[in-house]
């Protein structure tokens, strides 16, 4: 049964990590509970489970940081869509001259999120990733994973991060296009 040997080419934590976020997505969608942790975690690594395992089941051959930072995107964008369906509503702002919000807070944190996403990225580019590493490193890592010469085990984690930082990037993005916007909340 050549089929179980390992390592495969996604691992069996992926795998068990991607049915709990179904499991816990649906949960959030149905009872309307968005602000569980396992709503948000789950709307994490369901949509970074799925575009791994999209991109090594279709565009495996392509450019390794074109599917990364487009996984990132679809990730990030999946983690809003889920989320708003289970109920997660942003909490409107009066007015940004009465608010108790002040620029230039919030407009560090973004400029620390934006430089922090594309340290990551280029760190990532710049450093794909060493063939070298001892025999259990090696084995324990693509036992967990999956294989290392396939693209999924290297997208996995690396979306999950990178999508974290970008649902924090899109969100400063909204609440300054919502407070912007005439007649809003």
């Amino acid at each position: 049964m050549h089929f179980l040997a390992l390592p495969w080419v996604i691992g069996p934590i992926p795998i068990v990590v991607s049915v709990w976020a179904a499991y816990a997505c649906g949960i959030a969608v149905a009872t309307k509970t968005p602000t569980s942790g396992e709503a948000f975690l789950g709307a994490l690594l369901l949509p970074s489970g799925l575009t791994a395992t999209a991109c090594q089941l279709i565009l495996s051959n392509q450019n390794f940081t074109i599917l990364l930072i487009g996984s990132q995107i679809i990730s990030s964008l999946c983690w809003f869509i889920i989320m708003h369906a289970s109920g997660f509503r942003l909490a409107p702002v009066e007015n940004p001259e009465n608010s108790s919000e002040k620029y230039p807070g919030p407009l560090k944190t973004f400029v620390v999120l934006v430089s922090a996403y594309i340290i990551f990225n280029v760190i990532l580019w710049m450093f794909p990733g060493s063939d070298r590493c001892t025999i259990g490193k090696c084995f324990a890592y693509e036992w967990a994973l999956g294989r290392k010469d396939d693209v999924f085990s290297r997208l996995y984690l690396e979306i999950s991060f990178g999508s974290l930082l970008l649902i924090g990037i899109f969100a400063f993005l909204f609440r300054a296009l919502l407070l912007r916007r005439p007649g809003a909340c």
